[in-house]
């Protein structure tokens, strides 16, 4: 068994893992890089020969670990795409999307004269999207399937979004001899309301484990603190801004607006806008999944579950520019969470030079991103060209996050059972990494490597 690192080495984003054994040779995941511009035009990198795959095996839907199939289409890759059904659900909603997204972009640059090359030439395009969702072979959790005699696989629930999973590979190496391959892909925390709680995994051999938070602790939520800032940003007649990835932060806030509602915390009276369509797609796709969810029974949720009182929705681009220039108290949820684009970019440069309102982080901003310039106390900021003065108050609340931290994670790896040959840690940045690596061989003492980028290693 050989495992290659092709992505997600030294950044939070970009997820892709080679594995071959006897004869196959298989992709874990396969995302795009999001953050830094040097990250990012890492994704005009092609993989070398795509056709030598046999399959790609997907941990989950976010486009920094699905992102790139487009590109395999484009390439020529034909063969099938394993995933969860609900993961399959919601990549025929973010694939089209980032499609658009690519396609838009080329476009823009062709206007501004802004890009290297003209005509700016799109990463993949939509009829890219819709033909790669055309190989998806969704399966259940814990359903073993079988690609060889001597190599099987199968999906374990992981709490991270709607569908996500760590990824098993059973392999038999040459002396007959089984052993266990382990992608925790990104690991929930078990903090989330909406989701259920990870599985744990009794048996490894090796693992390859993500490590987003692996330098910090969380803090649970305290409710009460978000409604206190609701409270006090409507008072002063301002709008809060809440950047939120369209699928999981999304739904999760939603949700706890909807119970702080129910529980007199915060006002009816607060307009509660929801500018990103894809949000909205997303948000009826784990309306149709109440088996995945800690809210309800298997019985049938009504599509408008997630909407809370005096709730708002914005589909059209022109309903999006006119909530932007709306001066009415409200809270706006808008894409994208690390501030890579979209719409809520609109609405953070008419919002931030004004001191009565709020922008609220909930998931991590990755190096390089706009997100993390203004967490950390950016006086200026640049947005489409212009410079905008950040008066506004910016508050976090990582308690939100859809990772694990690190006692999380360290809590999770105690569950297996059976001593781990080699933990690989990848999918988080430098100082993150060395702090769960030290952890992981100090306090559980098993050996543990941050590959480099294109690093391959014998698991033999």
């Amino acid at each position: 068994m050989k495992i290659k690192f092709l992505g997600a080495i030294g950044t939070v984003t970009g997820s892709k893992y080679e594995v071959e054994h006897d004869g196959l040779n298989v992709l874990i995941d396969c995302g795009l890089y999001q953050g830094a511009r040097e990250y990012r035009e890492m994704n005009r990198t092609p993989l070398e020969n795509v056709y030598k795959y046999n399959c790609v095996i997907l941990t989950h839907a976010h486009v920094d670990h699905s992102g790139y199939l487009p590109c395999l289409s484009r390439y020529g890759f034909r063969n099938p795409i394993y995933s969860t059904h609900a993961t399959y659900a919601l990549c025929k909603i973010l694939l089209i999307d980032a499609a658009k997204l690519q396609e838009e972009d080329a476009k823009f640059a062709d206007k501004t004269r802004h890009s290297k090359h003209f005509p700016a030439e799109p990463l993949y395009t939509e009829d890219d999207a819709i033909e790669v969702l055309t190989h998806f072979r969704p399966h259940n959790y814990s359903e073993w399937i079988k690609l060889s005699d001597n190599f099987s696989f199968r999906f374990i629930r992981n709490g991270h979004i709607l569908g996500s999973a760590c990824v098993q590979i059973q392999y038999i190496e040459k002396n007959k001899e089984k052993k266990i391959l382990t992608f925790t892909g990104d690991l929930g925390g078990g903090r989330s309301q909406v989701i259920k709680s990870p599985d744990y995994i009794e048996k490894t051999d090796y693992l390859v484990s993500e490590s987003t938070y692996g330098d910090r602790r969380l803090k649970e939520l305290t409710e009460d603190d978000l409604a206190t800032l609701i409270e006090k940003v409507f008072n002063r007649q301002g709008t809060l801004i809440i950047p939120a990835f369209s699928v999981g932060r999304t739904q999760e806030i939603l949700f706890i607006l909807k119970k702080l509602q129910e529980q007199k915390k915060i006002s009816t009276q607060i307009p509660i806008y929801l500018d990103s369509p894809m949000a909205l797609k997303a948000s009826v796709v784990y309306t149709q999944f109440p088996q995945e969810l800690k809210l309800t029974s298997l019985e049938p949720m009504p599509e408008k579950f997630f909407h809370p009182i005096n709730f708002r929705i914005c589909e059209k681009t022109d309903e999006s520019m006119l909530l932007c220039m709306s001066d009415q108290p409200k809270i706006v949820i808008s894409a994208s969470g690390m501030l890579q684009g979209g719409r809520v970019m609109h609405h953070l440069k008419t919002k931030l030079p004004h001191s009565k309102n709020a922008v609220l982080f909930t998931g991590y901003q990755g190096k390089g991103t706009k997100g993390l310039l203004l967490k950390g106390g950016l006086p200026k900021i640049r947005i489409h060209h212009q410079e905008i003065d950040v008066e506004a108050e910016i508050v976090t609340l990582d308690s939100l996050s859809a990772h694990a931290d690190s006692d999380e994670l360290i809590s999770w790896y105690k569950k297996i059972t059976t001593p781990i040959k080699k933990i690989f840690l990848t999918h988080g940045e430098t100082q993150a990494l060395e702090a769960l690596k030290y952890r992981i061989t100090h306090e559980l003492n098993y050996p543990c490597d941050i590959p480099e980028l294109n690093s391959e290693y014998d698991l033999l």
